[in-house]
């Protein structure tokens, strides 16, 4: 076996966008992969006919999105294939084409003034998108270039990550139609629209109007195309997540009232049917998603209804399932091993893009008649080929309060039990987030450079329920118990750990716990902090989600009313007892865990004589390591690589 390099990150590819075609006998998917010389993504359209399971390519520019099925051999995508598909400075368009799945080449369709988001088909030469608009932007084409140079700020949230200053900027739904080129606005100029369905002459939609403070709760809303009436339908007091339409008269959506849990809370099922909202089925997890991971670029559907069920991901323990709820219960469509990451219905069953254990992404369907599943696509057998890949050892454990935490172990390559090895924990994000049992390319590196990796799920994490997740104004206890006892548990399960050359990482929550870990134990020989946040207090003002998200967490407690409480809960507070070695890394254009917080912790530490050193990302933000271009992607793992080899080895 070779060994697996940072590098064969470029030869990976990523799949997303299922979409099946009207009938059901064919489906479209994006599949992207690196483009090192442009330090970006190509991206392009493939087909799959169910009958044959042929996958083949359809297009061949590399900048294809936005696909939607117009007929049943028309597929229309967006692209900029022509230096006229660009759209002039300080202006916006979106070229969309048309391309025949019999044959032949892409053809312009129609040009919308406006940089599209999300398209979706109404009616033949209608169609619905959404587009970010900014409210404070002048009409006139000379001061809008004056605008570049300054920003008004009237709201919190007042930036967002990786879109810089957001305040009066308003995702807004759109109706287009094509024989006409003309744009009509649907929503309100200070709604901020979620996401939108279209139900034959209905569009649904979420979202909230807001004029200072976005708020915690959200509605669901019916605009009739024909008399152009709008309704909100549910919501004001509930967060409204993912739904979709049965008929337009009934509408299944995940929605949470925040009563027990705060904002954490998982949502249950509701319905609404002929103007009135009941609870459909109790759930209790989350709805659409998956264990984490790194192998995974682009979106897709997550939600959907079908003959009067209601199917949806869902991470389920260390699994991403499709979940069915129907007669007011919810439950595992069946058991995928490994995690789902978006699907659509098909003749016959399901398409989803899924990842197993050991292997990349790659299509799957799933036989309603059969109940079984079987991979259909073969677009990354070249991507692992001959690699060494460590299989995820389960090494779960009942920590010392009588609760059972998931974990794994990967060993080293060519691992022998009679020598001596270095280790990293790797923690996840969130942090409301779980690992499964599916590759993750960062850990793999390590593991092929002749490192263990341990990894586990402690409390706080998804996939187990409400009360499992529920890490308020436990911060830097409980969960720190569970990583410390994991730790003590994988060493005496593998002797072969050496335990003075332990080396932890994590990025976002995992950054926090990295900052807090360094100021409460020396156990740990080297540190990695990434994307991380250390201060409770200025987390407050600076974080996109300081003034939602920490407050929930901390139990309602603002910097107002309890500055000592919030300091003592703060990493930084403990930063005169570091004395590990860690390197930060952090983007320049992550606003959810802003520049500021990692800094803090940085020049703390170095300001006590403790080796440190920050790696920061110019264009990056809080996804570097998931989404980010892909060469800064190959540096960061080899500066994490750097750091832990001169250290721990």
């Amino acid at each position: 076996m070779e060994k697996l390099k940072i590098d064969d990150l470029m030869n990976y590819r990523f799949l997303s966008e299922i979409t099946a075609s009207p009938s059901g006998k064919k489906a479209a998917f994006l599949v992207k992969q690196a483009d090192r010389k442009k330090n970006g993504y190509a991206s392009w359209v493939y087909i799959v006919d169910f009958s044959t399971e042929e996958v083949r390519k359809l297009t061949s520019f590399g900048a294809e999105k936005n696909l939607v099925f117009d007929d049943e051999e028309t597929v229309l995508f967006s692209s900029e294939r022509k230096p006229e598909d660009k759209a002039k400075e300080f202006e916006e368009k979106t070229v969309f084409y048309r391309i025949s799945l019999k044959g032949g080449e892409a053809e312009r369709a129609f040009e919308i003034p406006y940089a599209v988001d999300r398209f979706r088909k109404v009616s033949d030469g209608q169609y619905a998108f959404s587009a970010v608009l900014d409210l404070n932007r002048p009409e006139d084409e000379e001061e809008r270039k004056e605008y570049q140079d300054y920003h008004i700020l009237e709201e919190l949230p007042y930036w967002e990550n990786g879109a810089y200053f957001v305040s009066r900027l308003r995702s807004t739904l759109f109706l287009f139609e094509e024989a006409a080129g003309d744009c009509k606005k649907v929503t309100e100029p200070l709604f901020a629209l979620g996401d939108f369905q279209v139900c034959r002459d209905k569009l649904f939609y979420t979202g909230v109007s807001y004029d200072r403070l976005l708020p915690k709760t959200n509605g669901l809303y019916c605009y009739d195309i024909g008399t152009k009436k709008q309704e909100q339908i549910a919501g004001s007091d509930m967060r409204i997540g993912l739904f979709g339409c049965e008929s337009p008269s009934r509408v299944f959506f995940a929605g949470s009232t925040s009563e027990t849990y705060g904002n954490g809370q998982n949502p249950d099922l509701y319905v609404w049917e002929n103007g009135t909202v009941k609870k459909a089925a109790e759930y209790g997890y989350s709805i659409g998603s998956a264990p984490t991971g790194d192998i995974s670029l682009g979106g897709g559907r997550k939600f959907l209804v079908k003959d009067g069920a209601v199917y949806f991901t869902s991470c389920r323990r260390t699994k991403g399932q499709i979940c069915v709820m129907k007669d007011q219960t919810a439950g595992p469509l069946f058991d995928f091993d490994g995690a789902v990451d978006c699907f659509d219905a098909a003749e016959g069953g399901f398409v989803m893009v899924g990842r197993t254990p050991g292997k990349l992404q790659e299509l799957y369907f799933y036989d309603e008649a059969k109940q079984e599943y079987r991979c259909i696509s073969h677009v990354n057998d070249e991507g692992l080929k001959d690699k060494y890949i460590g299989e995820l050892r389960y090494a779960g454990f009942t920590d010392s309060d009588g609760v059972d935490i998931d974990g794994w172990v990967i060993l080293p390559k060519d691992y022998d039990p009679q020598k001596k090895y270095p280790a990293i924990l790797d923690m996840h994000g969130g942090p409301k987030v779980a690992f499964g049992d599916t590759l993750f390319h960062e850990m793999q590196v390590f593991a092929n450079e002749g490192y263990f990796v341990f990894l586990c799920n402690p409390r706080g994490g998804d996939g187990r329920g409400n009360e499992f997740a529920d890490l308020r104004e436990k911060y830097g206890t409980i969960d720190f118990k569970d990583f410390m006892e994991f730790t003590d548990h994988v060493c005496k399960l593998y002797p072969a750990i050496d335990g003075k050359r332990l080396g932890v990482t994590g990025g976002s929550y995992g950054g926090w716990m990295t900052n807090w870990i360094i100021g409460h134990t020396d156990r740990f020989a080297a540190a990695v902090s990434q994307r991380s946040f250390s201060n409770w207090l200025s987390d407050f003002g600076c974080s996109e989600i300081g003034f939602s998200f920490d407050v929930n967490e901390n139990g309602g407690k603002t910097p107002w009313t309890s500055a000592r409480e919030l300091w003592e809960r703060s990493p930084l507070a403990y930063a005169d007892r570091v004395k590990t070695p860690t390197l930060f890394i952090h983007s320049l254009k992550d606003y959810n865990c802003p520049l500021s917080e990692g800094m803090q912790m940085f020049a703390a530490i170095k300001y006590f004589g403790v080796p440190s050193k920050a790696f920061l990302f110019e264009g990056e933000n809080h996804e570097l390591s998931r989404s980010g271009k892909p060469v800064h992607r190959v540096r960061r793992i080899r500066e994490m690589l750097a750091w832990f080899d001169e250290y721990l080895k």
